[in-house]
């Protein structure tokens, strides 16, 4: 017995459905998705998500003869809306990864590729120091709460019992997701146009002394100056992060509505 429901054939099918969404989630999410976090450790993760969500996620109005029929069916559903969910929380951290791309790519740091246990692949310095920063901040301002919390309304706005999903809002959602590349366009943009002023004064300087080798000299400036606007645009970027969390936790629950 579990906060009242005892585990009889039916609730066990239910609840392997529950459990199926967590895994899903669990394996596609921000954080677990890392290959760092050991596959036991998210599949025992995922239960104890699924332990605390079966008294909340209304199997009681769940017609359990119509998901015994159509088992398979239903699976496949809680497996979708599970990545579906996971891959949400990721747009987050996607932007900052093109944020600092960009970034890098300007600074001609792009060649500078450092291994990442957060995405198990390399990735350039600058694009793992908005990663990790990304990060801290996403923790700082309870972005994790949204987890939890879009956990818990997936199971009021997307029941276990549904027949079908309707994938007809997609293409709104798809452009509400241009607010978080202007966000993304923002956070880089105080780097990339400083850094854009930089070389057309190096190019001056180029052209007005000409024994001056412009193409050695600005590789160290414009690294110096670049690092110097990244310190103190931290403030900006920390704002249009909140922004962004908000734009992400606005989008995914707009989704979900959809299904």
């Amino acid at each position: 017995m579990l906060a009242g429901h005892i585990f009889t054939e039916a609730n066990v099918i239910l609840f392997g459905l529950i459990w199926l969404r967590m895994l899903s989630f669990v394996m596609s999410s921000a954080f677990f998705s890392s290959p760092s976090v050991s596959t036991p450790v998210k599949i025992l993760f995922s239960v104890v998500i699924a332990f605390v969500m079966f008294p909340i996620a209304n199997v009681a109005n769940s017609d359990t003869t119509m998901v015994s029929a159509n088992l398979i069916t239903y699976a496949l559903k809680e497996v979708s809306i599970g990545l579906f969910l996971g891959y949400m929380t990721r747009f987050f951290f996607f932007a900052l990864s093109m944020a600092g791309e960009l970034i890098s790519t300007s600074l001609g740091l792009s060649s500078a590729q450092v291994y990442n246990p957060f995405s198990g692949q390399s990735g350039q310095v600058i694009e793992q120091f908005y990663s990790l920063f990304g990060m801290v901040v996403f923790l700082s301002l309870n972005g994790h709460h949204l987890f939890v919390t879009a956990l818990m309304e997936s199971f009021q706005i997307v029941p276990l019992a549904k027949d079908t999903l309707n994938f007809g809002g997609l293409a709104e959602v798809a452009v509400g997701f241009q607010k978080i590349f202007v966000v993304m366009i923002k956070m880089a943009a105080p780097i990339v146009i400083t850094l854009i002023i930089v070389n057309i004064a190096m190019s001056i300087i180029g052209r007005a002394v000409p024994q001056i080798n412009v193409l050695v000299t600005s590789f160290p400036v414009t690294i110096m100056i670049g690092l110097f606007v990244i310190i103190i645009s931290i403030p900006l970027m920390s704002h249009e992060m909140n922004l962004l969390i908000d734009s992400t936790s606005t989008e995914l629950f707009k989704m979900m509505r959809t299904l």
